[in-house]
């Protein structure tokens, strides 16, 4: 069964000839591996991407696995010295998610700090840690943002299983332990947080546009109606009028739409419109989905018309 991963990069500014070049070097390594199929790389497309995404498909799940954890990417990594701001996302999209369990998929998240000389040092401990994840059964992803002055002091590491159980039979592993004994300059502040939804799970796979839109569009079916009802019932009337500012206001607006539509209401509007975010459907239930949806959507727009008129 095919396999993609797909990988964000943050690149140094003025780097990015380096980086293209560099991605040259890796297609040549990527094209005498063992079950390499093919490759794509898109660039930045600012103010909304500000990543490289490289995409590279293999033929089966083991042969990217074994690529993620290659001497040979190793080397490559290592060759790209300072050319990277830090950021690093690599997902592994297979077909074998329709199969696996009804497990919900388990996410850590670890922040930790360090002394800012160390940033080189702690980033090839992070690819031996990556390299090790990705060998257990039920990995999906690793990312790693850096901090950002002002909002986040720590350093973010964010990994993905398919089921709490793969999680954790990597967190209380011998390998792990062993890596963060290596790393204890890394980890002396480290702190870790499991969950089994966020927003990550929105993400569909690579080169999936019409999916990507359709995503949109329930995220907005759920916003919508979210957050004309809580500045209806909740903001103004509670909030506004006790003379709360609108950017203290605003912000526990978003605050609370952000948990219901991550926690609740995505996820369980995601679950009914399964049949039409499936790939591979016909061309009438694809019709008939968007009907429902521009539907609903008119209804929406009635009902807080409505609400409005009567108020009014």
């Amino acid at each position: 069964m095919p396999a993609t991963l797909v990988i964000h990069r943050r690149v140094v500014d003025g780097h990015n000839s380096e980086y293209a070049q560099w991605q040259e070097r890796m297609g040549t390594a990527l094209a005498a591996w063992p079950g390499f199929l093919d490759r794509w790389v898109l660039p930045p497309t600012p103010p909304g991407q500000l990543d490289w995404i490289a995409a590279q498909r293999f033929s089966t799940d083991d042969a990217a696995r074994a690529w993620l954890h290659s001497t040979e990417r190793e080397s490559l990594l290592q060759e790209a010295g300072t050319i990277f701001a830090g950021n690093d996302d690599v997902q592994i999209y297979t077909g074998e998610e329709e199969e696996r369990s009804e497990s919900e998929p388990a996410t850590a998240v670890i922040a930790t700090r360090f002394p800012p000389e160390r940033e080189a040092d702690f980033l090839e401990w992070q690819r031996e840690v990556m390299a090790a994840e990705s060998r257990f059964e039920g990995f999906t992803g690793h990312r790693l943002d850096r901090p950002m002055p002002g909002v986040r002091d720590d350093w973010a590491m964010r990994l993905s299983f398919d089921s709490q159980d793969h999680l954790s039979a990597w967190l209380d592993s011998d390998e792990r332990r062993t890596l963060l004994a290596k790393g204890t300059a890394f980890n002396e502040n480290m702190s870790l947080t499991r969950s089994s939804r966020g927003f990550g799970f929105w993400a569909p796979g690579p080169r999936d546009k019409d999916p990507v839109f359709k995503n949109n569009l329930l995220v907005l079916l759920m916003l919508y109606p979210l957050v004309f009802l809580w500045g209806y019932f909740v903001s103004e009337p509670l909030i506004d009028s006790h003379g709360v500012p609108f950017w203290l206001s605003l912000f526990i607006g978003n605050l609370v739409s952000t948990q219901l539509l991550g926690w609740v209401l995505v996820p369980w509007v995601f679950s009914r419109f399964g049949w039409w975010l499936k790939g591979g459907g016909s061309r009438g239930t694809q019709i008939l989905g968007y009907g429902v949806v521009v539907a609903l959507f008119i209804v929406s727009m009635a009902v807080y018309a409505w609400l409005l008129m009567i108020r009014g």
